[in-house]
């Protein structure tokens, strides 16, 4: 996407228009710094982690998902294609992470689920991720970081429904 310019936008009418604008820039901000691999990669040293990108990814959903999936699901949820989540599948499982088990539904299908030892390391990444953002907020006040966890909960509630069709 082409990145919009102050002089490209029309001039803001108000303040609220400001407050837009400047939310914008830094939602960019956010998205940008939070998907950076070498982000990624200071919080899996931290974490004591030898895992990829694709790796924590994998775990990740199925953390959240709490239940063993299909891999056409989580290609699904992953954005990529079956035959790349195989692959992926088959090396975190040499590694220790995932384990496959039949499908009770379909015996021709597999599920996915976590191991232990994939829940201790997943949740050892997520430790870290959570003192590192921990540590964003350090000269914060307890007001101020209350109000801007609610706000953001309110934000991402209302952009999560507002995106959940475009999937």
């Amino acid at each position: 996407m082409p990145q919009v310019t102050k002089q490209d936008r029309p001039a803001a009418a108000g303040p609220a228009d400001r407050s837009i604008d400047q939310i914008e820039v830094a939602l960019q901000v956010v998205a940008r710094s939070m998907t950076q691999a070498r982000l990624h990669e200071r919080l899996l040293q931290t974490a004591g982690v030898r895992l990829d990108r694709a790796g924590s990814a994998l775990l990740y959903k199925l953390y959240v998902n709490r239940d063993s999936l299909r891999v056409t699901t989580l290609a699904d949820l992953l954005g990529v294609d079956a035959p790349t989540v195989t692959r992926k599948v088959q090396q975190l499982e040499q590694e220790g992470y995932v384990a496959r088990h039949p499908d009770p539904d379909d015996r021709r299908a597999t599920r996915i689920e976590l191991s232990p030892a994939g829940r201790r390391t997943l949740q050892r990444v997520l430790d870290a991720r959570r003192a590192w953002i921990a540590s964003l907020f350090e000269d914060w006040d307890r007001a101020e970081l209350v109000a801007f966890a609610s706000a953001l909960g309110r934000f991402s509630t209302t952009l999560e429904g507002e995106t959940a069709d475009i999937e």
